[in-house]
């Protein structure tokens, strides 16, 4: 079908061209293979399930991944520091009180873990299957891991030292709450109830383990 300022046939119109498919590329292959693993698990996804979800060739995905805890690895590696990155700018734009920026946290998290299928798939990979990796590589993960917590351990001790919260045990909270946003990934699809809706009932829960009001409204 002629589009718009095209010529049917007339003087100056380019020889139609041949459609290519495009391969796709290592971060394309790396989101089908992470979807394998997260269906069928770590154990149970094979290199050549995972070549043919991503339309390649098993000798491609070698190329780019030279084996499954390689590609488990860079694709831990990375998401961790997505989230990372997606926590300090949300913190930055939110309000001064800390029980707003905990919510912000709570918000953040969650909406990273369950916005669309294949974050709840790469979520349920990195919460699950992290501990595949070997010691060196999974001391590594871990440490980004770890940042996160710090940074809703230095909320909590804001919310301390403010008044706001009155907890004992800012540490021991902090891992709950990170604890609690990730409980939401396994039986998401069964809440069957709009993220929002879920987000203020998690923050009210997070509110309530820091000893803080609900937020109004």
């Amino acid at each position: 079908m002629a589009t718009v300022g095209e010529g049917i046939g007339g003087v100056g119109t380019a020889p139609p061209k041949r459609l290519r498919r495009e391969r796709p590329g290592k971060v394309a292959i790396l989101r089908a293979a992470v979807t394998v693993m997260g269906e069928d698990g770590y154990e149970g996804a094979s290199m050549r399930d995972m070549a043919n979800r991503a339309g390649v060739s098993v000798a491609a995905l070698y190329y780019h991944f030279p084996s499954k805890h390689d590609l488990l690895l860079e694709f831990l590696d990375e998401a961790y520091d997505v989230i990372l990155r997606r926590v300090d700018r949300r913190l930055l734009g939110a309000g001064p009180s800390a029980g707003e920026r905990l919510d912000e946290l709570v918000g953040t998290l969650i909406a990273s873990y369950v916005h669309d299928d294949y974050a709840q798939l790469a979520s349920t990979v990195a919460l699950r299957e992290f501990t595949r990796l070997e010691p060196a590589a999974r001391q590594a993960i871990d440490s980004k891991r770890f940042l996160i917590l710090d940074r809703v351990v230095d909320v909590v001790r804001e919310g301390v030292e403010s008044g706001e919260f009155t907890v004992e045990r800012p540490a021991e909270v902090a891992f709950a709450i990170v604890g609690l946003c990730a409980s939401i990934i396994e039986p998401w699809e069964q809440l069957a109830r709009p993220m929002s809706e879920v987000i203020e009932l998690y923050q009210g829960f997070a509110r309530s383990l820091v000893g803080a009001p609900r937020r109004d409204g």
